[in-house]
């Protein structure tokens, strides 16, 4: 993302133009599209006028947005042609007060650009990010995942809904006929069942297109859903560790087991060969912490969800299996201490008798 950021003058964006923002607006938009075909909208009725000047205005703020980000861009050619076909999604729902539009189904679906864009949008945030928290992770793989949903659901409920009054309107519903999408809410249902490869299979798409649809969001939905649930993992995991704190407190025991494990050498209460062996797992033991800070605080944008959880709970097992070999050797030369102690005060016990 290192080339990208150099065709910006800054990557601040104001705060209307916030990513989350225009995500969850660019859903209401969409929202507005629905509701416009389980509905019926007709024209020039209050509810029309007042859906479309909303929608009117979503539309104005989306092209402030590129505006917006296109003013901070040095590369106009290349934004032209990574940006120049989101506009293709800025279709009002005021065109429909055309005769020749107002039926138009292919207006609907170019809108639909708008949730592609969102998903992008989305993703281009999370790699912009010079540190990704593991909450912001699941925030945003959440929304990508609701958008990506909502939008399949779309596309499938047009093509079947088209289909089915079609071939099944008005006879008697059995058959093909009986799993044939014709409402959103079950359009959503069985996208949900879809993405996460579930399968009950009480909907199946009969159009060609929707198969396709169904096809790529299987294909997408595995990696996404799979990430999702591996993040949530790793949210739980640095909650149990207790964040922060973990990896502070790795390294002031280690220094402390140093500090003593030197003190006992000192005493000549070590020999040579165990003090070669405690030098080694000691020192293996920081490197492994280290390795794991690096994995946590410099590849947590460019490693996969799945790899982070894997890198620090190997690191996190390895620090422990260490320190418990160390913990050994330094309870018995505790106990050796404690031993050397009571019999030095035994001695002197004594002479004073």
């Amino acid at each position: 993302m290192a080339e990208e950021h150099e065709k910006y003058t800054t990557m601040e964006q104001p705060w209307w133009a916030n990513d989350g923002l225009i995500l969850v607006l660019t859903m209401v938009n969409i929202g507005i599209i629905i509701y416009d075909l389980e509905r019926g909208l007709v024209f020039n009725t209050t509810e029309w006028w007042v859906l479309s000047v909303i929608d009117s205005v979503l539309i104005a703020l989306f092209v402030a947005d590129l505006a917006e980000d296109h003013s901070r861009c040095n590369d106009k050619e290349w934004w032209w042609k990574t940006h120049g076909w989101e506009f293709l999604g800025l279709m009002p729902l005021a065109l429909t007060a055309i005769p020749i539009l107002r039926n138009a189904g292919a207006l609907r679906l170019l809108r639909l650009i708008r949730a592609f864009s969102g998903i992008l949008r989305l993703i281009g945030a999370t790699q912009r990010a010079k540190e990704v928290t593991i909450q912001k992770q699941v925030q945003h793989l959440f929304l990508i995942v609701f958008v990506l949903i909502i939008s399949a659901a779309f596309f499938v409920y047009v093509f079947e809904n088209e289909y089915y009054d079609t071939y099944c309107l008005g006879i008697n519903p059995g058959g093909e006929c009986a799993n044939i999408i014709h409402a959103f809410p079950d359009a959503i249902w069985w996208a949900v069942v879809t993405t996460t490869t579930v399968g009950f299979g009480d909907f199946t798409p009969v159009t060609w297109p929707a198969r396709i649809i169904a096809m790529c969001l299987m294909m997408i939905g595995i990696g996404l859903v799979g990430s999702l649930a591996a993040t949530l993992s790793q949210l739980f995991y640095s909650t149990r560790d207790d964040g922060d704190g973990y990896e502070i407190e790795y390294e002031a025991d280690v220094v402390e087991q140093l500090e003593r494990f030197a003190g006992w050498r000192d005493k000549d209460m070590i020999g040579e060969e165990e003090w070669d062996l405690v030098k080694d797992l000691l020192v293996r033991r920081m490197r492994a912490e280290i390795h794991m800070l690096k994995v946590e605080m410099y590849n947590a944008a460019s490693l996969p969800v799945p790899m982070q959880v894997a890198a620090k709970m190997a690191m996190s097992d390895r620090v422990k299996s260490l320190e418990s070999e160390l913990l050994v050797v330094e309870e018995r030369l505790a106990n050796e201490e404690i031993e050397d102690r009571k019999a030095e005060a035994e001695a002197a016990a004594a002479e004073e008798e």
